[in-house]
């Protein structure tokens, strides 16, 4: 480990997996360019779009990666999500619109709908609403968002609405009730765990940006965190953290593969 960074810590653990890491330091694979094309051409040209993948494998991190670099006078980003109830969901999307809720759902859906007509048509800034967690939403909370996207007889929309959630997001929209809503998904996309070579890449890099050396862990050390966490950066981070964590404390200056082996079974 390095001397350097515990003398600036104080003896704390610095982790250089922890959350914080700024779009800077994010890191660059085929699959994230892939996602952030995606997204900047459905937000470019009004168009729907969900991303789907397994919990923890950056989705909410990449799209935010295009998001956050939009400029605030043009765009506003409202951004919800873990929010199974649909009433509540709506009732936030108003307040972040700067209405006062109506407390009836019918009422609720034509106070957000006329509200996005009157700001396209009067020229106001582009939303943006994206959509976490959206495969636990009711049917009929995405095809109200679904009918929130129709204005001008179908010529312009007055939001961009992007989906996000886990696999049976996809499938769920396969059903025949979600014609509607698939025919109006522009852009669909799967975010998959890292492959071997970018977990390797994405761990020393990490590590390199902290100030440690980016050999701490063995190669075979880096194979089997590639092995437990299939490539999913939470999983990834999650394991790095601790291994380094129980480095430190048995003192050890590298990580080798029976000392990842022994803290991912006991965990």
């Amino acid at each position: 480990m390095s001397k350097n960074n515990d003398d600036n810590t104080g003896g704390f653990f610095v982790d250089p997996f922890g959350k914080g890491t700024g779009v800077e330091q994010f890191f660059k694979h085929n699959q994230l360019e892939e996602l952030q094309a995606i997204v900047k051409a459905s937000i470019s040209q009004k168009m729907l779009a969900s991303i789907t993948g397994p919990p923890g494998v950056g989705k909410t991190t990449a799209v935010r990666s295009v998001t956050d670099e939009l400029p605030g006078h043009k765009y506003s980003v409202v951004y919800l999500g873990q929010d199974q109830n649909g009433t509540n969901l709506l009732r936030r999307f108003a307040a972040a619109l700067g209405l006062q809720p109506k407390h009836h759902r019918p009422h609720l859906c034509m106070q957000i709908s006329q509200w996005l007509l009157d700001n396209l048509s009067g020229g106001g800034k582009e939303i943006i609403l994206i959509v976490d967690e959206s495969h636990l939403l009711e049917d009929s909370t995405l095809e109200e968002l679904r009918l929130m996207t129709n204005a001008d007889y179908d010529r312009q929309a007055p939001l961009t609405l992007i989906l996000m959630g886990q696999p049976v997001l996809r499938h769920r929209l396969k059903a025949p009730n979600f014609e509607a809503l698939r025919q109006r998904l522009r852009y669909r996309y799967c975010l998959e765990g890292l492959d071997q070579d970018e977990t390797v890449r994405y761990i020393q890099q990490r590590l390199t940006a902290a100030g440690l050396s980016p050999e701490l862990f063995a190669n075979d050390a880096l194979l089997v965190i590639f092995q437990v966490s299939e490539g999913v950066l939470r999983r990834i981070n999650n394991l790095c953290s601790l291994v380094l964590l129980k480095a430190k404390v048995k003192k050890r200056t590298t990580v080798d593969a029976a000392f990842v082996k022994e803290i991912a079974e006991l965990n």
